[in-house]
């Protein structure tokens, strides 16, 4: 995505644009969050000048772009803007990202100290000489400090290799293959992230006995009445010991029930008579076991079976105590990080988790490719829900 520039973002601030190219630039900010930031500063930074503002508050969790920037030049900030840079990577990130750059360039080092306040006429300034002094910083912020913003923005964007929304985080690989975004993350966690985002696939690990071409296939003629099929859970790890199963209604059914089953075919659930197409296991079922499943639909012409002959069995297995508590934790801990719980979930074979957090990831992220190719990628390695043929 090519951004707006240092001039064009002014110019529409200050709605000097002509009509055609102001509607250009309103319709870039509504897609791309990068520049809505860099405009949102640059605003806060006009305001600060017009208003001679002497201190600069702190309205978000993170440190604002002056406060950041007294961080990069080694200036003094207020003990507790310095107790959250110490806690914050993100902020202790854009600090020392900013840092390298004055090094590199000298673009904001040689104006500060050169400039120096005005001494004042005792009948004009004399009265408030910190707030003239606030200006000058201020202004000399929105000259030189802008200008690293739009620069630095762009460039690093034009160079990167991989980009998502991910909660309130911008999760990037640049060119060198190194992640932005996640500095806050542990580093195994980290690692996964800029897998799956180099890769765009989800490391998918179902239990070999649940793949589709292990599993035992039923035997009987094929059903002649017309199909439908089970939903959930199938070739997958389940997190809830008591899972809630899923299938397509039949047409011409008047009721559904389902059995659930232990290894040698032990019956060990089995629900009443059902109307709708949805049932939660009415017990506890054994954590770490495998289980297969049928949901059988009643109508005036009998009874039909699904997954029915020459289908494979509807197996699922429930997650063992250490998997789960460990999913649920990464749940709790990390509610907004869709893609890590994405991977994590598809890492321990739990396909509909992961379904759910890359569907809320795609909510994010409208017509992203990235997003289409991880979802592929767990298509690929967990089938799609067994569904019955037809007789021929």
């Amino acid at each position: 995505m090519e951004h707006i520039s240092n001039s064009e973002l002014r110019a529409f601030i200050e709605r000097r644009l002509p009509p055609d190219q102001l509607l250009m630039v309103d319709d870039h900010l509504a897609v791309c969050s990068d520049c809505r930031a860099v405009m949102e500063r640059e605003i806060r930074v006009r305001r600060t000048v017009s208003g001679l503002q002497t201190s600069f508050a702190v309205s978000e969790p993170h440190l604002d772009y002056e406060q950041i920037l007294s961080l990069a030049l080694g200036r003094k900030i207020p003990p507790p803007f310095e107790q959250h840079a110490a806690n914050c990577a993100s902020c202790a990130f854009e600090a020392e990202d900013l840092r390298n750059f004055v090094a590199e360039t000298g673009a904001l080092s040689r104006p500060f100290r050169e400039v120096q306040p005005i001494a004042p006429k005792p009948r004009i300034l004399s009265w408030r000489p910190r707030l003239v002094w606030s200006a000058v910083a201020a202004a000399v912020i929105l000259g030189a400090g802008f200008y690293w913003q739009i620069s630095h923005h762009t460039s690093r964007s034009g160079a990167e290799l991989a980009s998502l929304r991910d909660g309130g985080t911008q999760l990037s690989l640049d060119k060198n293959g190194k992640l932005h975004g996640a500095e806050a993350l542990q580093s195994d966690q980290r690692e996964a992230l800029q897998a799956s985002l180099t890769s765009g696939r989800l490391p998918v690990n179902i239990p070999s006995n649940l793949t589709p071409n292990q599993q035992e296939t039923l035997l009987g003629a094929p059903t002649a009445t017309r199909p439908f099929k089970v939903i959930a859970p199938v070739s997958q790890v389940v997190i809830d010991n008591q899972p809630t199963f899923t299938w397509e209604r039949m047409p011409a059914a008047t009721g559904y029930r389902i059995r659930v089953y232990a290894a040698g075919y032990e019956k060990i659930a089995e629900s009443p008579v059902l109307q709708g197409d949805s049932w939660q296991a009415n017990r506890p079922l054994a954590r770490g076991q495998t289980y297969t499943w049928t949901v059988t639909a009643e109508s005036p012409k009998g009874e039909v079976r699904a997954p029915a002959p020459p289908q494979p069995e509807a197996a699922f297995e429930v997650a063992d105590t250490g998997t789960a508590a460990r999913l649920e934790q990464a749940s709790a801990s990390h509610g907004t990080d869709h893609l890590l719980l994405a991977i994590l979930y598809a890492r321990d074979g739990a396909i509909d988790e992961a379904r759910a957090q890359l569907d809320l990831l795609a909510l994010q992220n409208p017509g992203s490719k990235l997003v289409d190719q991880l979802r592929a990628s767990l298509n690929q390695s967990a089938p799609s829900p067994i569904s019955t043929n037809p007789a021929q």
